[in-house]
């Protein structure tokens, strides 16, 4: 039999490559344009220089360095906790948990968010569908203008359906009119989505129910993917069926729901 020292011993080691596992899951690779690659357990962006702390030539400690961002070719972010739990309650149209699984990384990963390979826009992108879904307007409508400093089709795209939520939460409604019929309705971005979502919302706030049913269908039609517009766009199809005083489409929207 084997000894308890040898089961102790063999632990001990086992523990150790568990821990070796999740630090290493926990590093940061930093690829360089010249093919180099750096392993970092801290990363800070000032200016336009990425810092890293990594080994002293020598081994005798931790260095500093800093990177300009031009000789940056990607960066291998961990992923950020939270986010898998984010995604969950997204394919499952769960808007406040979005929103609340969100709220840490939206704001400390925002330094990086503009470095290749971060996982802000993804965060930020989930969050910015919640809020829409959520009816929290003025706050989607800023996150909206972040979104739209990066320099991407997709955030550019996010970013003009979303800043249709700030007006529509000041009451202006013939500017959300006018910004979202100016969206392609069936682009198949996520951002006309959310147009179509700001229009309908507007259209129901003027009482043109029939024009609101045709924006709030539209997400349910054509943009079935987006799960978490999806509660938002059938309460207000509910809503524009009572407006046009058809009480049994207007359940059968509410049923959908739950």
């Amino acid at each position: 039999m084997k000894s308890a020292h040898s089961f102790a011993g063999l632990a001990l080691i086992f523990t150790l490559f568990c821990s070796a596992i999740l630090n290493a899951q926990d590093m940061t690779k930093v690829t360089t344009t010249e093919g180099q690659v750096f392993s970092t357990s801290a990363i800070r962006k000032s200016g336009n220089t990425l810092f890293i702390k990594v080994p002293a030539d020598q081994g005798t400690g931790i260095v500093e360095l800093g990177l300009p961002l031009s000789r940056i070719a990607r960066v291998d972010f961990p992923e950020p906790s939270g986010l898998k739990l984010a995604v969950a309650a997204a394919n499952v149209g769960d808007a406040p948990d979005v929103v609340l699984q969100t709220e840490t990384n939206i704001t400390t990963l925002s330094d990086l968010k503009d470095i290749s390979g971060s996982w802000w826009p993804e965060v930020a992108r989930l969050r910015l569908l919640a809020l829409c879904s959520s009816g929290k307007d003025a706050d989607a409508s800023t996150l909206a203008q972040t979104i739209g400093l990066l320099n991407t089709p997709e955030a550019q795209s996010l970013a003009r359906g979303g800043t249709l939520f700030g007006p529509l939460a000041s009451s202006d409604l013939e500017a959300v009119i006018v910004g979202a019929n100016a969206i392609p309705r069936l682009s198949g971005e996520q951002g006309a989505a959310l147009a179509q979502l700001a229009l309908g919302q507007a259209l129901l706030l003027k009482k043109d129910y029939p024009g609101a049913l045709r924006a709030f269908l539209t997400i349910k039609v054509f943009y079935p993917s987006l799960t978490l517009l999806q509660p938002a766009a059938l309460f207000g199809a509910a809503n524009a069926y009572a407006g046009m005083k058809d009480q049994k489409r207007a359940l059968q929207s509410v049923v959908e729901l739950q």
